[in-house]
């Protein structure tokens, strides 16, 4: 009964583990605390100097795109459109139509009206008007809108998005259409570089001049960051685009710019629907202006890795002294935006026991991890601060092993050349059989001289004594 007890208790205990877990909002990526709860579903405030992540909320967790979209239609158009201030285009029947409905954001483009692909553009961006951005891409693409989402979809994937795909160019709900505040911020920083974009995407306000259909229209822009007027109202903010749908909730990307410090905030899914009725206050304007100040007002650049500066050592075997201790640095400086009090910066070196010589100076040895509260803000790659020779011994040098062969050779010669002198003297040496020996000069076989050759000898001898 016990066990059975404890065994409830353990699993009551996880389930309200879980429901924490669920209720309390993800951490910043880099351990960085901003001081409020963000409304949004996904954020990400990165440093644009660096380009180094300040602070991040479930940023890889896929979202609605809404009119954030335009941000990439404005990216393929440009690229298709080389001079927009003189590319006319003529708008379409087909442009209201391919409008779910009246209700979304428009700038009244009427069929047969004639205006600039710059102006579409200002249209398109600066309020969100769904038909410019439908009537700029069928300008760019002759009309052919299912090979300008293609392009759209290569581009992000060509930025490095790996969580995005596109199926319209103006942000209509599709549960094939997403991505993620971390891929919507590589998008966004690659729209800011683009002369065009920042210019437009910075205007509280813009007049179209007047067409053959209309009067000028007067813009007034969507991302109310910029507007002084409004309620969310950011002076550091540079420009930005919003998006808002039932589905994708409010959303925005934008850039700020402050004492010579530059970020851009990405905040998606803020609630824009609550229980049936609409939520007035947009999470994701307030969670942005938010992040800026906190950013502007507690955070300092600091230098934390130099990379004149070495901060390990390694063994280098096959050296002079047989090992030989060489220092390694970061391959590049690194810093980061970081609370000017509190917190704790650490570093982790991974570098293998040792290495063998010979080694480059520049070559890379291993990698240093930087941490703050924990949380991985950098992985640098650790290199050689000097070049180390190899130290060969004298019996491995190439000029060692072909002497040592040549002497091999020599003896080897010698050998052979004894060994055959030897058998040739022992196979011209007579050898005994049976008291006989063959002669040189002929085959006859004659008696060896014995004993009794040396007898008669004798006699001979004392014959003569005793004649």
């Amino acid at each position: 009964m016990k066990k059975k007890l404890m065994r409830w208790a353990c699993a009551a205990f996880a389930a309200v583990l879980v429901a924490a877990a669920a209720v309390i909002p993800g951490q910043a990526a880099t351990g960085l605390d901003p001081g409020f709860i963000p409304q949004s579903s996904a954020l990400e405030l990165i440093d644009l100097d660096s380009g180094g992540t300040i602070y991040a909320k479930d940023a890889d967790k896929k979202v609605s795109q809404a009119s954030t979209t335009k941000v990439m239609t404005f990216i393929v158009a440009n690229e298709l459109i080389h001079d927009p201030a003189n590319t006319m285009a003529t708008i379409s029947a087909d442009v209201q139509q391919q409008l779910p409905n009246r209700s979304f954001v428009t700038v009244q483009l009427a069929v047969g009206e004639k205006i600039s692909a710059l102006n579409l553009m200002y249209c398109m961006l600066v309020p969100s008007g769904n038909d410019a951005a439908i009537a700029l891409a069928e300008s760019a693409s002759g009309s052919n809108m299912a090979q300008f989402v293609k392009l759209m979809n290569a581009k992000a994937k060509a930025l490095g998005c790996t969580n995005t795909n596109y199926t319209n160019v103006f942000g209509n709900y599709n549960k094939d259409h997403y991505t993620t505040a971390h891929d919507l911020e590589k998008i966004y920083k690659y729209a800011y570089s683009l002369p065009l974009f920042r210019k437009i995407a910075s205007c509280a306000s813009y007049t179209v001049p007047a067409t053959n259909y209309s009067k000028a229209r007067q813009l007034a822009a969507s991302n109310k960051l910029l507007v002084k007027n409004s309620n969310y109202y950011d002076a550091s903010c540079t420009g930005g685009k919003s998006g808002t749908s039932d589905q994708a909730g409010y959303c925005l990307a934008s850039t700020a710019s402050k004492n010579g410090m530059n970020y851009l905030c990405v905040a998606m899914g803020a609630p824009s629907v609550k229980d049936g009725k609409s939520v007035l206050t947009n999470g994701a304007f307030e969670d942005s202006r938010q992040l800026y100040d906190w950013a502007f007002s507690s955070l300092k650049k600091q230098s934390v890795l130099s990379k004149s500066k070495s901060v390990a050592n390694v063994t280098v075997q096959q050296t002079k002294d047989h090992s030989q201790q060489l220092a390694v640095m970061p391959a590049q400086d690194f810093s980061a935006m970081l609370p000017t009090d509190g917190g704790k910066v650490t570093t982790k070196v991974s570098l293998p026991k040792s290495v063998a010589a010979p080694v480059k100076a520049g070559q890379k040895i291993g990698t240093i991890a930087v941490s703050y509260n924990g949380q991985t803000m950098a992985n640098v790659d650790l290199v050689a601060s000097q070049e180390v020779s190899r130290h060969i011994p004298f019996y491995l040098q190439p000029w060692f092993k072909v002497v040592a062969i040549i002497v091999i050779v020599a003896a080897a010669a010698v050998l052979i050349f004894l060994l055959i002198r030897f058998l040739r003297s022992h196979g011209h040496r007579g050898g005994g059989y049976g008291g006989r020996s063959w002669n040189r000069r002929s085959t006859r076989y004659s008696p060896k001289r014995g004993h009794h050759s040396k007898r008669r000898s004798r006699y001979k001898s004392n014959y003569h004594l005793y004649r």
